[in-house]
């Protein structure tokens, strides 16, 4: 009904001259003294003559009508094959539709280029500062080691809290180097997600040891008992997640602990544990709770946003606002669900919850087994 109304409105001017001729005739009739019954049958046959070509060239145009609406809904999707033009005007049109959409397809794979090689870039400089970066921890651990050995307690105190701090300093400068390299991984169009029955506990316990210092110097208690439990995701990825999630934990926890629980659960037949629910579905939840100063209840729908860093990151000034925003768009890319909640003053949790049949299973890894895993 739409497309007809535009039809109809854009040819009204040609009704109006229509209805002008048609007025200017009867009042020439009329002048000829005609019958009004035989202007009256003339008047409707010329109606009914308009209104059957308003449909007719209505019908014409309506495939036209529809595959511009297609086109304004998907624009990406162009298609190649568009309607033979019967006039000059839609000839004109569709070889204008053809070069902007060609001209897309160009940009689109300069673009994706460009996010190629910048992601290689940003890759080979992570791996080239690692290297000065690893040595300057040894030599900060050697550094700590001399001053832990000498039995001059009351000067070296200040020197290990000294030596501690570099040593905080330089992981800080480690994991903001690895978060720019996987938010610009995650940017380039290219797919880095290789999906494989793994271990949790060997993707948890890596990111338990890497945060094990900053646990022993704040007096946190862990608590996490290995499970053996198995889900198909992504290793890499998902201990990336793990890693934002712990470093959070840890940066906002000044006393009590963080716990790290990983359960399953079969979908029952019903369906009843959630919508879209499949028989034959399992649930994998990782949650991790910390006791910190949690989140308030204005800023925790904006957390997951683009450079947000909310009351808590203004206090600490190390907050870049990325962290939970790329734990956010990785776990939508590996089709796992994210929950936060907080209780201010009490804690945050975080879980992540992975629902997935077995049939879907098998097919993500059968799709993504030879995929490159860089």
């Amino acid at each position: 009904m739409k497309n007809f109304r535009a039809y109809f409105y854009e040819n009204i001017r040609w009704l109006a001259v229509i209805l002008f001729i048609a007025l200017v005739m009867t009042a020439t009739m009329l002048l000829n003294r005609i019958p009004l019954y035989e202007i009256g049958y003339g008047m409707l046959l010329c109606a009914f003559v308009t209104v059957v070509a308003i449909l007719v060239g209505y019908g014409r145009h309506r495939d036209s009508f529809r595959q511009l609406e297609q086109m304004q809904e998907n624009i990406a999707a162009i298609p190649c094959d568009m309607k033979t033009p019967e006039y000059m005007y839609e000839r004109q049109y569709q070889e204008c539709i053809r070069a902007i959409a060609s001209e897309k397809d160009r940009l689109q794979k300069e673009m994706r280029s460009r996010q190629q090689d910048l992601a290689e870039y940003y890759s080979m400089w992570v791996h080239q500062i690692k290297t000065p970066i690893a040595a300057l921890k040894l030599l900060a651990d050697e550094e700590m080691n001399a001053y832990l050995d000498d039995e001059d307690s009351a000067e070296n105190d200040m020197r290990v809290i000294n030596m501690y701090q570099k040593q905080n300093e330089l992981f800080r400068v480690e994991q903001y180097v690895d978060m720019a390299l996987q938010y610009t991984r995650l940017g380039a169009q290219t797919n880095d997600f290789v999906f494989e029955r793994v271990l949790l506990d060997e993707v948890i316990k890596p990111s338990v040891l890497k945060y094990a210092k900053q646990f022993i110097h704040k007096q946190l208690r862990l608590n996490y008992a290995p499970q053996g439990i198995c889900a198909v995701t992504d290793k890499k990825w998902l201990g990336f997640v793990i890693d934002q999630l712990l470093s959070n934990a840890v940066k906002y926890t000044k006393q009590g602990g963080v716990t790290i629980e990983v359960s399953t659960a079969a979908q029952p037949p019903d369906g009843s544990c959630g919508p879209g629910a499949e028989e034959g579905q399992k649930q994998v939840r990782i949650i991790i709770e910390d006791t910190g100063i949690g989140i308030s209840a204005d800023d925790l729908p904006r957390v997951c946003e683009m450079g947000y860093t909310g009351f808590n990151g203004h206090a600490d000034q190390y907050s870049t606002g990325i962290g939970l925003y790329l734990c956010r768009a990785i776990l939508d890319k590996l089709g796992h669900q994210f929950v936060i909640t907080s209780d201010q003053g009490r804690g945050t949790r975080a879980e992540i919850v992975c629902v997935q049949s077995e049939r879907d299973l098998n097919r993500r890894i059968r799709d993504h087994t030879e995929l490159p895993y860089s």
